[in-house]
């Protein structure tokens, strides 16, 4: 009787071990995870912001145009001078 319950044991055991746990095969993309893409960094429609406070050393590398419409907002107090 005793061969007859370890030959039903090692049956059943057979059986466990060749099963499958019901997980499907992975695709090349999930094993190199090309499926999981990070997103974008930026959206296309990201406006920087509108820079307020100035450097006196920033100031130098503007070109003429762009230095009077700052300098004159910084007299308005629209801007900020860090100095």
């Amino acid at each position: 009787m005793s061969k007859k319950l370890a030959l039903e044991i090692e049956q059943n055991a057979d059986k466990v071990n060749e099963g499958s746990f019901g997980f499907p095969p992975l695709t090349p993309e999930e094993t190199w995870g090309e499926s999981n893409r990070m997103p974008k960094r930026r959206k296309s429609n990201y406006k920087m912001p509108e820079k307020t406070y100035w450097h006196i050393y920033s100031l130098q590398t503007l070109n003429s145009e762009k230095f009077i419409k700052v300098v004159n907002k910084i007299l308005k107090r629209e801007y900020i001078l860090i100095k």
